[in-house]
């Protein structure tokens, strides 16, 4: 099952009937991508989901626990879309999930406009602006964390396209762009109606921020009670572990 030195399998958070592969030089799944597998709105109409960026395919596999839907990841790098099949292939998800590697951008070579129930995505955080001092050093590091390959217009763009009328859009991102974001989801016809605040510890400041969309939703969002990812001794809040069962 392994195909690299810098391969390993772990168990996938507190689900002790699954497992997955991770390198040490790529990027790996975090506590993000959980909190936005979480967001998603998931109901009876929601049967197909697009991952938008899968990585390893963590997203995919945390939605599956949720939801019988037919569930797709896309992603650019060979290497993660190849870790992305074996982590599906390992858990025994083959008939629910399925690995596309492509570019995000050529979704009309794979799929009809408005095929999609729901797209989520956990995209790079920062933009690029030509400083190639300001990157990581690897590669495949620097795509997963800087828009490189896809901007946040691409991923919003993109996932309207993919949306059918009425369709779910979620994504996490920080909180310094969430005017931008805002103003994207509206300029593609997708309303933004939830948006929640997530801190690392009570009194600091948002780390993150969840919002979800519906394409050619009604006006008018909803705030939620913001969300506390740990505790003051630097341990997981119950919430968080909530999520992890």
């Amino acid at each position: 099952m392994l195909k690299h030195e810098k391969e390993v399998i772990i168990d996938f958070l507190n689900k002790p009937e699954m497992k997955i592969i991770q390198r040490a030089d790529y990027f790996n799944f975090s506590l993000d991508s959980v909190l936005v597998s979480e967001f998603l709105t998931i109901n009876r109409g929601v049967n197909k989901i697009l991952d938008l960026g899968t990585g390893n395919g963590s997203i995919p596999m945390l939605l599956s626990s949720r939801s019988k839907a037919r569930i797709t990841g896309v992603e650019i790098q060979e290497v993660s879309a190849d870790l992305a099949r074996r982590n599906i292939e390992l858990n025994k998800l083959q008939e629910q999930v399925g690995i596309i590697h492509d570019d995000l951008k050529n979704w009309k070579k794979h799929f009809k406009t408005g095929s999609q129930d729901a797209v989520i995505s956990n995209p790079p955080f920062f933009k690029f602006n030509g400083n190639t001092e300001l990157l990581n050093d690897l590669d495949q590091l620097t795509y997963a964390r800087h828009e490189i390959t896809a901007n946040l217009e691409d991923i919003v763009s993109t996932a309207s396209g993919l949306l059918k009328d009425r369709g779910y859009f979620a994504l996490v991102h920080r909180p310094d762009r969430m005017i931008e974001i805002l103003d994207l989801m509206r300029k593609y016809d997708i309303s933004p109606k939830r948006l929640q605040f997530c801190h690392s510890k009570f009194g600091k400041p948002a780390k993150t921020i969840l919002l979800e969309g519906i394409k050619y939703g009604k006006e008018g969002i909803s705030i939620l009670p913001p969300l506390y990812t740990h505790t003051e001794d630097g341990s997981y809040s119950p919430e968080v572990l909530e999520m992890f069962k």
